[in-house]
């Protein structure tokens, strides 16, 4: 399945090495059998925090968007691996729950990447705008899985799953971690306090 309204080859079949420490290729092909099978099932356990996240970020998106020098930030972030060229023709609901159908996150995960992204605004000094949301949003679910879950899949099923080129997922993931410091750690008060926070966008 490829969403050819993103900007950078989607789901393309790269041949390149995949990381080991990770879920078997059976593993990893029963997956991909069974996503389409398991959407109900997924969407509706995880689709009321994935909304409430989606309205978190693009209240996040507008404001920014309102800056007298929004022009001048994305010109500025636009040699960053997480810029695009041009605005993925995907919204940011439906490219969180496609991530979610075929990775299988759990609820945790998902509350984790949202934190991860205001960590390395905040750190690299970064603004969120409607180039970068995609891949930023992609770099955080992917530190955030392999960071909170005990198993998870090689590099090369994530890539198909984002739409992303294999170099370009290693470069998002390096660079997420470097601008983080390679500090993703996350203390309990702090989770709680942004779970209280989604579930506000829930009411």
């Amino acid at each position: 399945m490829a969403d050819e309204s993103f900007d950078s080859e989607a789901l393309s079949g790269q041949s390149e090495d995949c990381d080991s420490e990770t879920k078997n290729q059976s593993d990893k092909e029963k997956g991909k059998a069974g996503a389409e099978e398991e959407d109900d099932e997924i969407s509706a356990k995880n689709k009321k925090l994935i909304t409430s996240i989606s309205k978190v970020l693009t209240a996040i998106l507008e404001k920014n968007k309102k800056l007298k020098n929004y022009t001048e930030i994305v010109k500025k972030q636009s040699k960053m691996i997480f810029s695009s060229p041009q605005i993925p023709n995907i919204t940011i609901s439906d490219y969180l729950s496609r991530i979610q159908i075929y990775s299988r996150m759990e609820k945790s995960t998902l509350i984790l990447s949202l934190i991860q992204i205001d960590h390395i605004c905040k750190k690299a000094n970064l603004f969120l705008t409607y180039f970068n949301i995609h891949r930023l949003l992609f770099g955080a679910v992917l530190i955030s899985i392999k960071f909170n879950e005990d198993t998870y899949y090689d590099n090369l099923y994530y890539s198909e799953i984002a739409g992303v080129k294999l170099k370009e997922l290693k470069m998002i993931e390096y660079t997420f971690m470097e601008l983080s410091n390679f500090n993703v750690f996350v203390d309990h008060k702090e989770y709680e306090q942004y779970q209280k926070h989604l579930e506000k966008y829930d009411e």
